[in-house]
C-alpha cells in the first residue's frame, strides 16, 4: 500500500478536526469592533455599550472599539470588507454601507459583508438650536420654501443627508448643506448657531435636548415617541406623511464560516436582548429592536431598493 494516500487522508482528517475545534472554541481572543465614524456619535456610543456587555457573553474576551472615520465611513467599511473572515473583526453597520457602495468609487458592496444582527431602529428628527430663529416646524418649512435653510449633516451621502434630500424633493424645499465628518461636529455646528437646522436620529438628539442645547421641530415617524413626548410628528403638523430613520447593526466580512457565523449570531443575540443591555440603551435614549442575521439581511435589501429610488437626488443634490 502506498504511503502517500495515507498521509493525504491523515492530513484531511487533521484539517477537518482542527476546523471543528476552531468553531467549538470560538472565541479564542478579543474581537475588533470597527466604528467607521469619529468618537461621540450614536454609532460610537452604542458600540461602546456593546463592548461593555461583551465579556459576559464572549467568555471573558473583549470587544475592542476602534474608530476609523473618513470618507463618510468608507475607511472603516473598507477595512472590515478586506479583513480575514475569522470572526475577529466586526463592523458597526449602518445604511452608509449601502449609500457609499452606490455613490462612491469603493471596493465593496453589500455582498462584501455577513450581516449578523440588527439592534436598533431609530426614527429621524429635524432639530434646531434651542435659541434658534426657527420657532417650529411650520417656520422651518416656510423659510425653506421661500428662501433657503442651512442644514448640518454628519457627512455627504449619510442617511441623514439622504433624508434631507428626500424631504426637499417631496416638499419643494431649498436646503444649503454643511457636511461634517461626524455627528459630534454636526451637533457643534447646530449648538454654535453656524447652521439653522439639522437632521439626525432621535437617539442622537435626546441627550442634547435634555441638556437644553437643541430643540426637536418634528419626529419623522408614524407616532410620537415616549422618549420625546412633546415633539410632534411631521404628519401632525402638515397633514402629510413623511417617515424616515436609520438603523444600527453588526456585520462581519463576507466568507464567514457557517459554524462561526452561527456562534456569533447566538452570542450577539444573547447580548443584544439581555435585560442589562436593553436597560442601558433605554437610559441613553435608544430602543432595542433586535433581529437576527437573516432578518437584518432582508432589511438591508429593502433599504438598498429605497436608496436606488433616491439615488438621483444625491447625484443632483449638494
Amino acid at each position: 500500500m502506498s504511503v502517500i494516500p495515507v498521509r493525504i487522508t491523515i492530513a484531511l482528517l487533521a484539517s477537518l478536526s482542527s476546523g471543528a475545534l476552531y468553531a467549538a472554541d470560538y472565541p479564542q481572543k478579543n474581537i475588533d469592533y470597527i466604528v467607521p465614524f469619529a468618537p461621540g456619535g450614536a454609532v460610537d456610543f452604542t458600540g461602546r455599550l456593546i463592548a461593555e456587555a461583551a465579556p459576559d457573553v464572549f467568555d471573558g474576551h473583549s470587544f475592542i472599539v476602534k474608530n476609523m472615520p473618513g470618507g463618510g465611513a468608507v475607511i472603516g467599511q473598507n477595512h472590515v470588507s478586506a479583513a480575514p473572515a475569522d470572526g475577529y473583526t466586526l463592523l458597526a453597520m449602518t445604511s452608509s454601507v449601502i449609500n457609499n457602495a452606490l455613490t462612491k468609487p469603493v471596493n465593496y458592496d453589500l455582498d462584501s459583508f455577513t450581516p449578523l444582527a440588527l439592534f436598533n431602529l431609530d426614527p429621524g428628527v429635524i432639530v434646531t438650536a434651542v435659541d434658534g430663529e426657527l420657532d417650529d416646524l411650520q417656520a422651518f418649512l416656510d423659510a425653506a420654501s421661500h428662501d433657503s435653510v442651512s442644514i448640518a449633516t454628519p457627512g455627504d451621502s449619510t442617511s441623514h443627508h439622504v433624508t434631507a434630500l428626500a424631504l426637499a424633493e417631496e416638499e419643494g424645499l431649498n436646503f444649503r448643506y454643511v457636511h461634517n465628518t461626524s455627528a459630534a461636529l454636526q451637533l457643534h455646528q447646530l449648538m454654535g448657531g453656524h447652521v439653522q437646522a439639522g437632521f439626525m436620529s432621535l437617539g442622537e438628539a435626546i441627550g442634547p435636548v435634555e441638556d437644553g442645547s437643541i430643540r426637536i421641530l418634528a419626529l419623522l415617524d408614524g407616532s410620537r415617541s415616549d422618549l420625546a413626548p412633546d415633539a410632534p410628528t411631521y404628519q401632525e403638523v402638515t397633514g402629510r406623511e413623511f417617515q424616515w430613520g436609520t438603523f444600527r447593526g453588526i456585520a462581519a466580512p463576507a466568507g464567514l464560516a457557517d459554524d462561526v457565523k452561527d456562534e456569533l449570531e447566538a452570542r450577539l443575540g444573547e447580548l443584544l436582548t439581555s435585560p442589562a443591555f436593553v436597560e442601558r440603551m433605554g437610559e441613553a435614549g435608544y430602543r432595542v429592536d433586535y433581529r437576527d442575521g437573516d432578518a437584518f439581511s432582508e432589511l438591508l435589501d429593502g433599504t438598498a431598493e429605497q436608496m436606488l429610488r433616491v439615488l438621483p437626488l444625491l447625484e443632483t443634490g449638494s
